[in-house]
């Protein structure tokens, strides 16, 4: 937990500064105004995809485990050597699925769009589109997979604070890029067909500005390391074949989380502005898990990795067990209070410039059915870190083979025969990992023996109850002061800052009743490591 600190103030600006990347996306491009946010959506989208299904899983599960080992096995300059290595395998396959994904722009794009009822015309545009941005979106790839390997290599050294601050940097160039884009659109609506070409060329060039960007910021930070790259392509070497042996079973965990994803994302296209609404919505629920529940676990990863490899598993049941612990005291308020103020976050955040209240509405609506599901998505994401720290990449991906089926199923049942809309297919992804997580738990229970499991379901229900209290008081507050739709950005964020806070207090006073000691631990190790 040493720089639980560091990492949640770095993910918290960086969560703001990509709330304002979607308030400026939503304000430029608009939501159901044209398909053109959709269609940017997709092809955005479809380089992480990629990335995460060939690359991304990979590194970011196993890598950092075995780096540990090697350092405290052989030094560091034979852990350099194999970074190295992996850096150089990295960098010919990205480039590679790169090109390959240019090649196929078109096919890639038809098979998002397969199942939009677009007019003929409106859909060729929407393709060519489409096509065109993919098509300078693909390099992104190659810096992804870059920038992964360097986030392991400084997170194996414990140096959490640029790649937490880093994509700051991408998502202030992605702000600007809209801005430009507005300037060079003037008075016209934001559209598919008639889309000009300096206005199709900035979007796509700045987008992928800012990931570059955003990976060469890591790079004075591996400097001060003493990391050189020398790119060395001898990839028998033999921990580079243990990380290929390990990342077979994780490239089946992303294949299963990455498909299903694939199928969710077409079938938001029977939506209008399915896709764009879904992953704003999904954005907007990964605040408090990127800003508290990754910080906790990220920060757990490498300690659980040395106590395994040191042979000493009781450590790794006591920090799963604080784990689990302070990610229910974290998110079960966090939860609660997206459930309630969906509604006037969203407003605040995305009723702006092109997009109307009909779009902030569909956004809330579909935030609604992901809050329902926040506890179980982290406590998930900790669990499997768990496994990847004991260098076991078969069970989560055995898992994730079942909560992908249960997502893809429980999608076609929510917002098929029960008409649940958007909201039915968030809904269908907090399913999933409800799925998942208990199986985990199950399983990590079989492995490690028993991890304080009634200390942790204490602390959940005390956090369950300072949750429900928390998010009464919260939208007591909203309902109190009454603010008009045509009040003021900085009112509307007075209004909503205001019902945060009371929910907050609210909380922190419930839990000091309850004698929730989870809540003191959190609160001094953020203040002690922000002085240190």
């Amino acid at each position: 937990m040493r720089h639980a600190a560091v990492m949640t103030v770095g993910t918290a600006l960086s969560r703001v500064t990509g709330f304002l990347r979607l308030t400026a996306m939503t304000a430029t491009i608009g939501v159901t105004v044209s398909e053109l946010g959709s269609i940017y959506t997709v092809a955005n989208l479809t380089p992480n995809i990629v990335y995460e299904l060939i690359l991304g899983g990979i590194l970011t599960s196993v890598f950092v485990p075995v780096f540990v080992d090697r350092m405290q096995s052989r030094g560091s300059d034979d852990a350099h050597e194999v970074a190295d290595r992996v850096m150089t395998l990295v960098l010919v396959v990205a480039v590679a699925v790169a090109a390959l994904g240019a090649l196929f722009a078109e096919q890639i794009i038809r098979l998002y769009l397969v199942s939009s009822d677009a007019p003929a015309r409106e859909a060729q545009a929407q393709v060519e589109l489409g096509v065109f941005f993919l098509r300078w979106f693909m390099p992104q790839i190659v810096f992804y997979g870059v920038g992964a390997v360097a986030i392991g290599l400084l997170q194996a050294h414990r140096r959490f604070a640029a790649p937490m601050f880093a994509p700051i940097l991408n998502n202030l160039v992605v702000i600007g890029t809209f801005v430009a884009y507005a300037i060079v659109r003037g008075d016209r609506p934001p559209r598919v067909v008639g889309i000009t070409g300096a206005e199709q060329t900035v979007l796509a060039v700045g987008t992928t500005l800012g990931v570059v960007a955003m990976t060469v910021a890591l790079w004075p930070s591996l400097r001060s390391l003493g990391y050189r790259l020398h790119l060395r392509f001898d990839w028998r070497h033999e921990a580079v074949r243990h990380l290929v042996r390990l990342a077979a079973w994780v490239a089946l965990y992303v294949a299963a989380n990455q498909l299903a994803y694939v199928v969710v994302i077409v079938l938001n296209n029977r939506f209008e502005a399915g896709p764009q609404i879904y992953t704003t919505a999904f954005t907007v629920f990964q605040l408090p898990h990127a800003i508290f529940a990754v910080s906790i676990f990220t920060a757990l990863l490498p300690g659980m990795s040395e106590r395994w490899s040191t042979g000493h598993p009781e450590g790794v049941r006591a920090l799963v067990s604080r784990g689990l612990r302070d990610t229910a005291v974290v998110t079960l308020p966090a939860a609660m209070g997206l459930l309630v103020l969906a509604e006037p976050i969203t407003r605040l955040l995305f009723e702006h410039g092109a997009a109307v209240a009909r779009d902030s509405l569909a956004i809330a609506r579909t935030l609604q059915g992901f809050a329902v599901g926040l506890l179980f998505f982290s406590t998930f994401q900790l669990l499997t870190r768990t496994f990847y720290a004991m260098q076991d990449t078969r069970t989560p991906a055995l898992v994730n083979l079942v909560a992908g089926a249960v997502n893809v199923g429980a999608a076609l049942v929510y917002a098929g025969p029960l008409d649940l809309g958007l909201g039915g297919m968030a809904l269908a992804h907090a399913t999933s990992y409800v799925v998942g997580a208990s199986l985990l738990l199950l399983l990590l229970r079989r492995r490690l023996g028993p991890i304080d499991g009634s200390r942790i379901a204490r602390t959940a229900a005390k956090a369950a109850i300072g949750a429900v209290t928390s998010a009464a008081a919260a939208f007591g507050a909203i309902e109190a002061w009454e603010v008009p739709a045509e009040a003021t950005v900085l009112v509307q964020a007075a209004h909503v800052g205001t019902a945060i806070a009371v929910g907050v207090l609210v909380f922190l006073i419930t839990a000091l009743i309850l004698r929730v000691g989870e809540v003191d631990d959190l609160k001094q190790t953020f203040v002690r490591r922000s002085r240190g």
